[in-house]
C-alpha cells in the first residue's frame, strides 16, 4: 500500500497543507518521476490521466501532479534521464469534482479513495492526485479496455497472468465468530455468539446457523429447533440480515441452555454475499467454566474428533 507519509516526505507536510508556492517552490530543483510520484504537464488531456490512475490502483498507489514543468531529456554520462524543473505549466480542466466524476465514469471499478488538491489563479489550475492503492483490483481503464500497472516509472499494460493475480487478490470481508459464556446458575450457561468482520471491506447479506451439541435444551429461545444428527442431538438457529456488517459493529445472538453439567460444543457457520462459507466451534466445560477445544475450518481439532471425545466420556 503506499506510505501513508508519501506527500509528507515529498513536501514536508500533508496534502491539505500544501500551496501552489510549495509545487513551484518543489520545482525550482530537477525532479524526477519514481514508482510512486507521476508529473503530467498542464496541457495533458484528461483520457491520458485515466491509465496513470489505474496503474497506482492497480499496485502501490502514488501521487500525480497535472501541472508539471514540460519533461526535458538531460545527459548523465551516457544515459538521458528525463527530468522536470521551472515553472508550472497550468491546466484548463474545470475542478477537482469535474477530474472526480470523469475518473468515476472511466475507471472499473469506480475507484473510491481518491484525494484531490486543486490550485486556481489567473493562468489555470494545478491539481495533486494522491491515489491509495486498491482494496478491489484490478481496475481498468474502461477508454481502451486495458489494465494498467506501474512499473519502471510507467504505466504500462499488465499481462494476462498479472490481471488473474489482481483478481484473485481482491479483497473480501473476512467474518469471524466469538464466544461469550457466563454461569447464571449451576445447570444454565448464559451464551453469546457474535458475527463480526475483521475487514475494512462492508459484508453485506450476512447469514449464519448456530449449533448446540450436549444440552438438554435451549430455555429462552423459540428460534433453536432440536435436530437428530448422527454426531449427536443438537439444537439449531438460522439467521440472515440484511444488516452492512462493518468492522466496528457486529451481529450477536444471545440464549441460556439448561446443560448436562457436561462438556458441551457451540458452533458458528457463517457466510456472506462476498465472502466463502466458513465456521467456528468451541467446546466448553461448565465444570471448569473454561474452553476445552476450539477449531475453524482450517486449524484446531476437528469438530467430528472433539464430539466422538465428548460422547465417548
Amino acid at each position: 500500500m503506499i506510505n501513508n507519509n508519501a506527500i509528507q516526505k515529498i513536501f514536508g507536510k500533508s496534502l491539505d497543507n500544501i500551496s501552489l508556492k510549495d509545487l513551484e517552490d518543489f520545482f525550482l530543483q530537477e525532479q524526477e518521476e519514481t514508482d510512486i510520484l507521476e508529473f503530467k504537464s498542464g496541457k495533458v488531456e484528461i483520457i491520458d490521466i485515466y491509465k496513470e490512475i489505474t496503474a497506482f490502483l492497480n499496485t502501490e498507489g502514488g501521487i500525480l501532479i497535472i501541472g508539471a514543468p514540460r519533461e526535458e531529456k538531460i545527459l548523465v554520462g551516457k544515459n538521458h534521464k528525463s527530468i522536470c524543473k521551472g515553472a508550472l505549466t497550468f491546466s484548463s480542466f474545470r475542478n477537482k469534482d469535474w477530474i472526480m466524476q470523469k475518473i468515476a465514469s472511466n475507471i472499473s471499478p469506480i475507484p473510491t479513495n481518491l484525494k484531490i488538491k486543486e490550485f486556481f489563479c489567473e493562468k489555470g489550475a494545478v491539481f495533486i492526485i494522491e491515489v491509495s492503492q486498491s482494496s478491489t483490483p484490478p481496475h481498468q481503464c474502461s477508454s481502451d479496455g486495458r489494465y494498467y500497472i506501474r512499473m519502471e516509472r510507467e504505466a504500462k499494460p499488465a499481462p494476462h497472468g498479472l490481471v488473474q493475480s489482481l483478481f484473485e487478490k481482491r479483497r473480501k470481508p473476512e467474518l469471524s465468530a466469538d464466544f461469550k459464556i457466563q454461569k447464571i446458575s449451576d445447570d444454565i450457561d448464559e451464551i453469546t455468539v457474535s458475527i463480526k468482520n475483521n475487514s475494512v471491506i462492508p459484508a453485506d447479506k450476512i447469514s449464519f446457523i448456530v449449533e448446540v451439541y450436549n444440552i438438554n435444551r435451549i430455555e429462552n429461545s423459540n428460534s433453536f429447533v432440536l435436530q437428530k444428527d448422527t454426531l449427536g442431538d443438537k439444537f439449531v438457529c438460522s439467521i440472515s440480515s440484511d444488516k452492512v456488517l462493518v468492522r466496528v459493529i457486529s451481529i450477536p445472538i444471545t440464549f441460556t441452555v439448561l446443560h448436562k453439567n457436561q462438556e458441551y460444543l457451540v458452533s458458528a457457520n457463517f457466510w456472506c454475499k462476498d465472502a466463502d462459507y466458513d465456521f467456528r466451534y468451541i467446546s466448553y466445560s461448565p465444570k471448569k467454566q473454561e474452553f476445552i477445544s476450539e477449531g475453524t475450518l482450517e486449524t484446531g481439532e476437528l469438530l467430528t474428533d472433539t464430539l466422538n471425545r465428548i460422547h465417548s466420556k
